[in-house]
């Protein structure tokens, strides 16, 4: 992902101050957001639109990460209880928080909002 030209990808929430929040299991996909690419895109539908950085954490770790979890059918406690139990799990989904508050430097972003519910 990261020598791609074009990266066309999602984020796990948008503050209604801009700043894109994601977890990630591995990295590659908030690594690329952030740089080597010379053109990203990223596309988030309105319901990942949240107060705050606070909120969006509990969001991701509360909603996206274990239905995430549980699609990559992860060995991890929140694809049971739905929630996140901060586990020690080595399938952990939740390794990599970022937090872009503004365009990286060398990488040209656009941020799509759709008027509609994309993705969990």
């Amino acid at each position: 992902m990261l020598n791609c030209d074009v990266l066309l990808t999602s984020t796990n929430a948008v503050t209604e101050t801009g700043h894109l929040v994601n977890i990630d299991h591995a990295g590659q996909r908030v690594a690329a957001m952030i740089f080597g690419p010379k053109k990203v895109f990223i596309v988030a539908g309105v319901n990942k639109i949240v107060r705050d950085v606070n909120e969006a954490l509990e969001r991701i770790k509360n909603v996206t990460a274990p239905m995430n979890a549980k699609r990559l059918n992860m060995n991890v406690p929140c694809t049971v209880t739905g929630i996140c139990s901060d586990c020690d799990s080595q399938d952990r989904i939740c390794n990599v928080t970022t937090i872009i508050e503004r365009r990286p430097v060398h990488t040209d972003v656009t941020v799509i909002l759709v008027g509609e519910m994309l993705g969990y």
